[in-house]
């Protein structure tokens, strides 16, 4: 029997999702964390001050940086419920290998073009791979749905 590693996908993924996070910080202080304001980090008048002290562009990506960081947490419960439910109805070790290790890497596609990417063109690829990476959750569920009820 193949070993199953479906469980570390969620640590694995909870420490991507820090990534983007990272770089927006780096790109906030440019390079220097004595210019975080560390006590109010989210305040209006840092965030203001931030957006007057960089390019357009360069506030753009810090933007984008931001949002793959928060978009990651957003999805970790349904990773995290797809992971529990197909554990518990003993869905394939394969099975499951297979579709977190495609998630994982369908999810860092999926930073890497939503802070990268400045065109609507190509912003579907960062739309395409969301849906996929969010499938591949939501058709473990149904599977093991499928085992569980019956």
């Amino acid at each position: 029997m193949a070993a199953n590693y479906s469980v570390y996908s969620i640590p694995v993924f909870f420490m991507m999702n820090f990534i983007p996070h990272a770089y927006a910080a780096i790109l906030f202080t440019g390079g220097s964390p004595k210019r975080f304001d560390n006590v109010n980090p989210k305040s209006s008048a840092t965030l203001e001050s931030f957006r007057k002290r960089t390019t357009a562009a360069t506030y753009a990506r810090w933007e984008r940086a931001k949002a793959a960081h928060h978009n990651g947490y957003e999805n970790l419960p349904l990773l995290v419920a797809a992971v529990v439910l197909g554990n518990m109805a003993k869905l394939d070790a394969g099975t499951m290998n297979w579709t977190f290790g495609t998630f994982l890497v369908l999810r860092a596609t999926f930073i890497l073009s939503y802070i990268t990417v400045e065109s609507q063109t190509w912003s579907a690829l960062r739309s395409m791979t969301f849906i996929t990476s969010a499938f591949q959750c939501l058709w473990i569920i149904l599977k093991a749905g499928n085992v569980l009820s019956g």
